[in-house]
């Protein structure tokens, strides 16, 4: 069924049926030592390989790569295990053992190429087919199964047996199934699965769908009348007795949302959540990839999708070509993970990961493509990463084979992003002031010793709001109190407003204690001397503390405005001092006296010209 390894790499684990595997627990399998180049190999009899051919590749290692594959299906069913090795290693240190029907690969200590992973999401995702099929290419066939024999005791192998077993109708012979097995025809066929959904369930009030195989899933979409939300599961073959059978995700009649799945193509499975709230659902993987969870995230509790805790461990950028970039996120231990893409960003909710090293990631991140990229711990959920990027670019995600790592590639699309020109006077409304107070609601922002961005930017926002009011200028406020409003809607929220500028308030966070510090930030140049000016006023109302420039990042918010537009960083959370400065009134309404006053000299300037 897979092939996984542990921690230290030096073990390889092939997970077959209890009863696939003739020798008694413990008792050494046979092998056969080969040369040119120096391999063992090892069959097990009676046995299918569930899925395409399987492959692990290591690099600076006496051991190669080892290969899974289907070597003979007629008469008999033989699935060969090959291991390369450098060309001087001893194979005699090869130990192969069988384990509660599992084979157990031990040799020297090895370390396994980063590249091995498997795709999850991908905007281009596709049925595969082939015009000709070859040697070792993909083939569907029936093929026998003897009555199973797992023990009671073993639910999750039971499960799958009782799938395998329910997925064609029995015969004389004994039970069938659908196997994907490697052959050699010329035919022309067409791939059939790597993904078989044997059930999908309620459950908390949103759907699990449980299968067997490599999971891969499109972008979610929604439609209307009646709303629903949409996603596909390509190369992905479902149960003929579940299809198109509908559920009801609320038993209790708290909520009249359903669900269906249905056989949408020969080889492809499509899930419509029917619901009013259909734009809330986000798919969740499992931390093996063999089940995904769709649910409103107002329903969503975290705490229930995952027994252990993770934590960001590394990330690795590469430049693959001009327009490919790769980022790859190490964790501590497996991840249970959400991918959102809409048309102007890619998010990523990690819903059992705690913590990171924010320095470092800045440090990875500096002077690539993923700059822009960003991490916010949220409590009750975990962390939230992502990154504005354009509508018709190409993001693919890939899941190491022990879930410890998540691969992100993004190509960006053929024509370049657009340049955005600063509006005609004519259509802006004179001296109306957009002002966005940082995060809210669900998402803290930084957090140190129980004190919440969050709070401190709504307080700074109303006070600024205030003084403008006070001189005779309109104001709007992407939110009043402690809501979450998405980056998408604050942008959406000041294009409506339609005013002269867009100001939005945060506070900084770092994983040491020593920044310190006032920032402003802008992105299209002309909003560069609204950052000039507002952060002029802020030096010198807060001279003790350090001035550290005008920085052009791209900033979701002050990247798709089309006004001039700036993020004021307010301060360091993560310093003691100046934490404890922040919290006082007195800073507030100094910061706030300084971002009004900017604004106010700002669109007074610009007001002659």
């Amino acid at each position: 069924m897979s092939m996984n390894y542990d921690d230290s790499s030096s073990i390889v684990y092939i997970n077959t049926v209890d009863n696939m595997i003739e020798q008694r627990d413990s008792e050494p399998l046979k092998f056969v030592r080969l040369s040119n180049p120096n391999r063992i190999y090892f069959d097990i009899n009676d046995a299918v390989l569930v899925g395409e051919k399987k492959q692990l590749v290591f690099e600076k290692s006496d051991i190669k790569e080892i290969r899974l594959a289907q070597f003979e299906t007629n008469p008999k069913n033989i699935v060969r295990a090959v291991i390369t090795f450098e060309e001087d290693f001893d194979t005699s240190k090869v130990k192969l053992m069988s384990l509660d029907g599992n084979i157990i690969v031990k040799t020297s200590a090895l370390k396994l190429d980063n590249d091995y992973f498997t795709t999850v999401y991908d905007d281009e995702a596709k049925n595969t087919a082939y015009s000709s099929i070859v040697a070792n290419s993909q083939f569907v066939q029936k093929v026998k199964i003897p009555v199973s024999q797992v023990k009671a005791a073993n639910n999750v192998m039971a499960d799958i047996q009782r799938a395998f077993e329910n997925s064609t109708l029995a015969n004389a012979d004994g039970q069938t199934y659908d196997s994907v097995v490697s052959v050699d025809v010329s035919s022309n066929l067409k791939l059939r699965t790597k993904y078989f959904i044997s059930q999908y369930t309620p459950k908390n009030g949103g759907l699990l769908v449980s299968g067997l195989g490599q999971l891969s899933t499109s972008k979610m979409f929604y439609l209307n009348s009646p709303k629903r939300a949409v996603i596909d599961l390509p190369n992905t073959f479902l149960d003929r007795k579940i299809r198109n059978s509908e559920v009801k995700l609320c038993p209790d009649g708290s909520c009249k949302d359903t669900a269906k799945i249905g056989q949408f193509e020969y080889n492809k499975a499509r899930i419509v959540i029917t619901s009013d709230r259909a734009e809330k659902y986000i798919p969740i993987y499992s931390q093996d990839a063999q089940s995904l969870f769709l649910i409103d995230t107002d329903k969503l509790e975290h705490t229930t999708l995952s027994n252990t805790t993770s934590n960001i461990n590394k990330a690795f950028v590469r430049k693959i070509d001009s327009k490919t970039n790769e980022l790859i996120l190490s964790f501590t231990n497996p991840v249970v993970y959400s991918v959102l893409r809409n048309d102007n960003s890619i998010n990523f909710y990690l819903f059992n990961v705690k913590s990171y090293n924010e320095q470092d990631l800045i440090k990875t991140f500096n002077n690539t493509y993923y700059k822009p990229f960003t991490l916010s711990l949220l409590p009750q959920i975990g962390v939230r990463a992502g990154m504005g990027i354009n509508k018709d670019d190409i993001v693919k995600i890939e899941q190491s084979v022990d879930s410890k790592a998540l691969k992100i590639t993004i190509t960006k699309a053929k024509q370049e992003e657009p340049v955005i020109q600063k509006p005609s006077k004519k259509n802006a409304v004179k001296n109306k002031v957009v002002l966005d107070a940082g995060h809210g609601g669900s998402d803290y922002g930084a957090i140190r010793e129980g004190i919440n961005e969050k709070d401190i930017t709504l307080d700074v926002t109303r006070r600024v709001e205030s003084i403008l009011r006070s001189k005779g200028y309109k104001t709007a406020l992407t939110r009043e109190n402690d809501v979450y409003v998405s980056l998408e809607d604050r942008v959406e929220f000041s294009e409506n407003e339609n005013p002269e500028i867009f100001v939005s308030i945060h506070v900084n966070s770092a994983v040491s204690t020593d920044p310190s510090g006032i920032e402003t930030h802008y992105y299209h140049d002309y909003s560069k001397e609204l950052a000039d000016t507002v952060h002029k006023h802020l030096v010198k109302e807060i001279p003790n503390t350090k001035n550290r420039g005008l920085f052009k990042s791209k900033f979701y918010v002050i990247n798709h405005t089309t006004v001039p537009a700036i993020l004021v960083e307010m301060g360091f959370l993560s310093n003691v001092d100046e934490r404890n400065e922040l919290i006082t009134d007195s800073r507030k309404q100094k910061t706030a006296k300084a971002i009004a006053e900017g604004i106010i000299e700002y669109l007074k300037v610009n007001g002659k010209k």
